[in-house]
Order: structure tokens, then sequence, then C-alpha cells
């Protein structure tokens, strides 16, 4: 073991924690809970490195020491197997960690560079001017990510953008295919670079979009790549696919349909004077106002795009934001100055019907027909969809997501109107 005096040009991407020592007392707490760690990698010249991590006050988490030493292969193993004794790296691992070990060494990722990681007759992925990018079929797309959370953008020439939630960073896309490794989707989903290209191809120009979803591209094929029968591969048209469930959906969608078969769709017909706009979206076994806000991304695409893909009102629900509100508010006869309520939006629209209390609440029996005790519900803005704007006049807009934990779906409900 021999202690390097140079410790710049480390490849932190293949490191594993081996020992966090405790220190006993009131360092463990925070950031400071442990003393001192040891971790194992490499540095850009692909020798083997053990860094020792000091904590040298208890107070402050930025005052540390580094230690760096190079060792041999086997004294890697032998940090290898005790940081799986210790629980830091799971027994599963441990071959892919000794394969990274014995690969060639290719450097970390130049986001300044260009390059080209991957082109065949259709498609061409790479990165110039510090960006990433797609050509597809002639047609090229800029690739971006959100900040803060994992959602890869694909915007056209024209500056339309598609959102992908929980997808890539591409910049780490490239470093992966340049790598010649496999990609990996929180689905469990495995991409070469021309299933990447294929996905974002896909997705472009659906605005809204989740990973699962985009992935119906792919048809029935396994998501694992490496046992996959060469040459083989399944699909479906992408404008008349099933999802998992055997499902069909329309316009190219995959996921959380929503439901025409419901029997509240036929009550509501019997409605054709009200403003209210309804769509009834299956849960996805998610929690909360993320999964309240991609049930309000799944209700515009069906009630904001056609069964022809044509957009009917313009959206980015990415700029919606929201309030949980009481379900005592949501049936509220209360009339607030400057604010459109459910119950007026359905009985007083601009152009009068002649429905009744108790044809709403007809309506809503229909809609929860196991009680209204388990709901939760979102209250969105309207500022970012022009299906608003004629409410915006006068009126007013309504947009609400209402999760029904007895039924374990949600109901998306709105309504603009003017004179």
């Amino acid at each position: 073991m021999k202690e390097l005096k140079d410790h710049s040009g480390l490849d932190w991407s293949s490191w594993f924690w081996v020992d966090k020592e405790e220190y006993g007392g009131a360092w463990k707490t925070g950031r400071c809970r442990y003393r001192i760690e040891k971790s194992v990698g490499r540095d850009n010249e692909g020798r083997q490195i053990l860094m020792v991590w000091v904590n040298l006050d208890k107070y402050d988490p930025h005052k540390f020491r580094q230690t760096f030493y190079e060792i041999s292969f086997d004294e890697y193993l032998v940090f290898l197997d005790r940081a799986i004794e210790q629980g830091e790296v799971k027994p599963n691992e441990r071959q892919h960690f000794i394969d990274k070990a014995n690969s060639p060494f290719i450097p970390p990722w130049d986001a300044s560079k260009d390059i080209v990681v991957y082109r065949d007759g259709r498609y061409t992925l790479g990165q110039k001017n510090e960006r990433p990018y797609l050509i597809a079929d002639g047609e090229e797309y800029a690739l971006t990510c959100h900040p803060y959370e994992p959602c890869l953008y694909i915007t056209d020439k024209n500056g339309n953008m598609t959102a992908v939630h929980n997808a890539f960073d591409p910049f780490d896309v490239l470093e992966c295919f340049h790598r010649g490794d496999i990609l990996t989707s929180i689905t469990g989903f495995e991409y070469d670079a021309a299933d990447f290209c294929r996905m974002a191809e896909y997705a472009a120009g659906m605005m809204d979009i989740s990973i699962s979803d985009a992935e119906a591209v792919f048809g029935d094929r396994p998501k694992n790549k490496r046992r996959k029968a060469p040459g083989i591969e399944k699909t479906s048209s992408p404008d008349n696919h099933e999802d998992e469930t055997g499902a069909k959906n329309a316009a190219g969608s995959h996921g959380p349909d929503r439901t025409p078969d419901d029997p509240f769709y036929e009550l509501i017909a019997r409605y054709p004077d009200s403003v209210v706009d309804y769509c009834i979206v299956s849960s996805e076994n998610d929690i909360g106002r993320n999964a309240h806000w991609m049930a309000l991304v799944w209700a515009c695409r069906k009630l904001f795009i056609d069964e022809d893909g044509e957009t009917l009102w313009n959206f980015d629900v990415s700029k919606a934001d929201a309030k949980k509100i009481s379900a005592d508010e949501l049936f509220s006869r209360e009339k607030k100055k400057g604010e459109l309520t459910y119950r007026t939006a359905f009985l007083d629209p601009p152009h009068k019907n002649r429905y009744t209390g108790a044809d709403f609440e007809k309506v809503n029996a229909a809609l929860f027909p196991r009680g209204t005790d388990g709901i939760e519900v979102y209250k969105w803005t309207t500022d970012w969809s022009d299906y608003f704007d004629d409410g915006h006049e006068w009126w007013g807009t309504l947009c609400l997501t209402v999760y029904d934990k007895a039924l374990d779906r949600f109901a998306v409900i709105m309504a603009s109107a003017t004179d």
C-alpha cells in the first residue's frame, strides 16, 4: 500500500465505502456521525485507490482530512469483501465491482468535448457546444434535464419541449454509452444507445410523459436486454398498442387510462349542458402531490388532445401549482369572491342550464360511489393552458384532482367558460 501525494482526477463512479468506524458519544448525530470512513475506487489512470476520510471537528462536517493510497488488486478484493461484510455493498454486486476493476479504463465524461456517441442509418446521438443532442430521421432535438428532479427535456427546432419524467440526465446517458454500458431506467428497462434514441424520438412532441409511458414504444419486449434472444424484438405500432394489462389506449398513450367503460361516463352523458369536464384516471400505486400531478398530466392528454393526436388546447403542466383542500371545501355551497367553486361551475355556468342541486348530488354519487370519507383533493392553478383562457375573462376557472382511496383512482375535474 503506497500513499499518493497527488490525488487529482478521481473516477468517483466506481467507488464504494468499506469501513465507517463509529466514534462514540456526541458525534453520532447529523453529518458527523462517523469519525473515520474508508472508500475504494480508482483514479483517472486506472489505479486502484483507497481513500481514508477523517472528520477533524465534531461540529463542522466541512473540516476533514483525506489520505489516498494505491493498492493492489488483491488488496482491492480484501476491501471489497469487507464492504460486503459491513453491509456497504450487496453480495450480488461483488462481480460488478470486480468487472469494474478489470475493465479497460475510460476517463470520465468531458462535458466540453464535441463527440458522437452513437450513429446508425436513422439516429445520431452526441454532444456539441457542450449540449447533448439527438438527430432522428433528420430532425434534431436538444436534450436537457431538470436540475432538481430526474426529468429529461426533449426540445425540437421550434422550441416545443417534451418533459419525460423519472427519466435520465442526458450527460449521464452519453457517458454510459461512451463506456459501452447498458442504461437502466427507473422501471428496470435496459437500454442500449439505439433503444434510447428510439424512446426519445417516440416521446418527442408529447409535452408531458412518464418514462414508463415512453417505454410503450418497445411493446412487450423483455426489460432485460442481456436476456433477450439475439435479433428478436417484438414491437407494436406506436399509434395503437397494449399496455401491461392488455388495455388499449388511443393516440399512442400508455399508462393510467381514462377507464371509458366506467359507469360514471354513462351518467354524465345525460348532462350535455354541463361545462365541467371530467376524466377518471387509474392510480399507479403512487401517493401524494406528485401522483395527483401525474393524474392531471394524463387527464390533459385525454381531454386536450384528440384521437388523431391533434392538440385542442396547448398546455404545460410543469407550470401548474397546487394546494391541498378538504372534501368540505370541494363541495362547499359558499361562494368566495374571485373564486369559482365546483358546485357553482356545475350549476351556474355563463349560459344557464336547468340542473339542480339534486342533479349535482347525483353526479357526485356516481363519481364517488363509495362515499367521500376517504378522498384527497388538490386544487390547481390555471395559468398553464389556453383551455382556461375563456374562464379567465370573467367567469372563472377550476382545476381539481381528487384521489378516491376506496376505488384507488383519480377524478380530474376542470371547468372554464365565457359568454
